[in-house]
């Protein structure tokens, strides 16, 4: 007999494997975690945080605990917090937090996540329709394009910067090893 989880199939032989047996002792717990995107946050200018799949692996009675990104091992191991975990889970989405801007306060980000909005680009998104239960909602999607607008000049500000950066580091290996070959010839000339 074998159980599909999540589109993942494990036998009985994966989860009765001698290897996890031990597993029972341990707590496992899945979760979300933010992970700064350094490449798409250079590319937009502004803080970019992918959403990955955790675990943390807690001892009983130890102070300690265990904290990685899932793979398909931890999904063996632990398959049924695995189902429970993917059951009540939502869709993974891209973009800057809503908690990360200095703009909102605390409880317009709250307010923003009972309405399932969680991101700034999800600000600008939104339906009209969220205006008329959302007091000033107009008034933050024009931050939030204003700010997604500043991100993306300094982007490309950034990204110029970066290329002069490169650029510089070019030149100034090439004159040293210019020099290098200027000491050469000066020697070997010396020689003859």
């Amino acid at each position: 007999m074998a159980a599909v989880i999540s589109n993942l199939q494990f036998s009985d032989q994966d989860v009765l494997n001698p290897k996890y047996a031990s597993d029972k002792r341990l707590i496992a717990k899945f979760y979300k975690n933010a992970i700064f995107n350094e490449f798409k946050s250079n590319q937009e200018g502004r803080a970019i945080y992918d959403e990955i799949d955790y675990i943390r692996i807690i001892t009983p009675g130890s102070r300690d605990d265990f904290r990685t990104e899932v793979t398909v091992e931890y999904q063996r191991r632990f398959p049924e917090q695995w189902a429970q975990y993917k059951a009540s889970q939502e869709q993974a989405v891209s973009g800057t937090p809503i908690n990360m801007v200095p703009w909102l306060s605390i409880g317009q980000v709250e307010e923003l996540k009972f309405f399932h909005i969680t991101t700034v680009e999800q600000i600008i998104d939104a339906p009209d329709t969220i205006a008329q239960k959302f007091s000033g909602f107009q008034s933050l999607k024009q931050k939030a394009k204003a700010f997604l607008d500043s991100a993306s000049s300094e982007a490309e500000k950034t990204r110029l910067e970066g290329a002069l950066k490169e650029r510089d580091a070019k030149i100034s290996s090439l004159e040293q090893n210019l020099a290098a070959m200027g000491q050469k010839l000066d020697q070997l000339l010396a020689k003859k």
